[in-house]
């Protein structure tokens, strides 16, 4: 388990998250080689330091907002910024959400600037840890603005259709779900995110059923 304080946030890193990160390069099926085990290991880097930014996009958004106690924690395929007090209006809730990917996908933009012909003369390893950051930091931020709860869009669209419309967004957030996921395996031919999509549309299923329930029905 790895801990550390950034910004004054502390951020903590559970073990399944290396695992998962290696797992999501791509590369485990195909450790034959030293360049294959780099590429795997800068791969995780890139990862790291992409969701890392990710979740301190959301806490510095929430000190912005008053909150001065907030954890991160980084688990599995992404992490959370825990806020210790306060709470937030709705407006405040949706740019909360929005800092997140916002600052990724800045970020990622910002790499890819750096890396464009002319701008600099990288060594190899280096430039393939920008590349896959770049990647990493713009893909994973789209991912995570798509309507699907929990992700940040399916936070961002509870927080405008508000607490009375749940049933609402949890029928939306099924539909992209899986359309997405279906999408996504007939492009990549991974199961790894319809998996998780998959995962998040039967959540979002026994939520709906819950509603349901709640109302009398």
């Amino acid at each position: 388990m790895l801990r550390f304080r950034l910004f004054g946030f502390p951020v903590t890193v559970e073990p399944w998250h290396w695992l998962i990160l290696a797992f999501c390069s791509g590369g485990l099926l195909q450790l034959n080689s030293r360049a294959m085990l780099l590429y795997i290991l800068l791969f995780m880097v890139a990862g790291f330091l992409s969701l890392l930014i990710h979740e301190l996009g959301h806490a510095l958004m929430m000190r912005r907002f008053g909150c001065r106690q907030v954890a991160i924690v980084l688990h599995g395929m992404g992490g959370v910024a825990i806020p210790q007090e306060g709470r937030f209006s709705r407006g405040q809730d949706i740019l909360v959400s929005l800092a997140g990917p916002g600052l990724q996908s800045i970020c990622g933009l910002a790499v890819l600037l750096l890396m464009a012909p002319g701008k600099g003369n990288w060594p190899p390893i280096l430039d393939l840890l920008l590349f896959q950051f770049a990647v990493v930091s713009l893909f994973w931020a789209i991912l995570n603005l798509i309507p699907v709860y929990p992700l940040d869009g399916g936070q961002i669209l509870n927080g405008a259709l508000g607490p009375r419309r749940i049933q609402l967004t949890l029928r939306i957030s099924i539909t992209v779900a899986v359309t997405i996921g279906i999408l996504l395996y007939l492009r990549t031919s991974s199961l790894l995110f319809p998996i998780m999509l998959g995962f998040f549309a039967w959540q979002n299923y026994q939520m709906l059923n819950h509603a349901r329930n709640q109302r009398g029905w």
